[in-house]
């Protein structure tokens, strides 16, 4: 009798985007935004609030918009609402790059491409640290052996993933700056119970 083998899924992580997100006035006016706040440093960042200024707003409504679907995909969380914490802008020299990193005290995470040629991709680690104890020759690549997967860095993309998750950005290998914002997003309400001793208000 031939074997027959059912496949399941098991400890998913879901990493969800949206490409030609904004008309490109829109993009422009932020990108003229993002240069005239920037200072010449290595790895600029912008200060954390952009969802308060009018210039971004379409943007924030748009993150917003997409991160109710994602938390509405999840019906398995118990919230009474949620919101935005931090969002930033960000340039990427050629020659820079980010480290690798997690957004803590956050659900989900994201970010947004104003400016980018797809050679400085958002790349993410496989959570499972159990998973590299034996690595066997990979003869074609997949999500499904691969340690490291990587997403391309497209204008006008926005890339939405949990917070925990650790992604970093090789280097700039481009002539050209990348330009991008990040935001976090944070539930609100009551986690856990206090039967259990662990609990959180947000």
């Amino acid at each position: 009798m031939t074997v027959k083998l059912y496949k399941d899924d098991i400890f998913p992580t879901e990493i969800y985007f949206v490409d030609d997100l904004l008309e490109q006035n829109e993009i422009d006016i932020m990108k003229k935004d993002i240069y005239d706040t920037y200072v010449d440093k290595v790895n600029w960042q912008s200060k954390p609030d952009l969802y308060k200024n009018l210039k971004y707003k379409t943007l924030t409504n748009k993150i917003i918009e997409a991160s109710k679907i994602v938390l509405e995909h999840f019906k398995f969380y118990d919230y009474e609402a949620f919101k935005i914490t931090d969002m930033w802008s960000n340039i990427l020299k050629p020659g820079e790059m980010h480290r690798p990193h997690t957004h803590s005290n956050n659900i989900l995470s994201g970010v947004y491409y104003v400016q980018s040629d797809e050679k400085a991709n958002i790349q993410f680690y496989d959570p499972r640290p159990q998973a590299g104890v034996l690595q066997p020759s990979i003869s074609k690549w997949n999500k499904g052996n691969a340690s490291i997967w990587f997403y391309p860095s497209k204008t006008n993309r926005l890339i939405i993933f949990p917070s925990w998750l650790t992604h970093f950005v090789p280097v700039n290998t481009s002539k050209e700056n990348r330009l991008s914002i990040a935001f976090n997003v944070m539930l609100k309400g009551k986690f856990g119970t206090s039967e259990q001793l662990q609990s959180s208000i947000f």
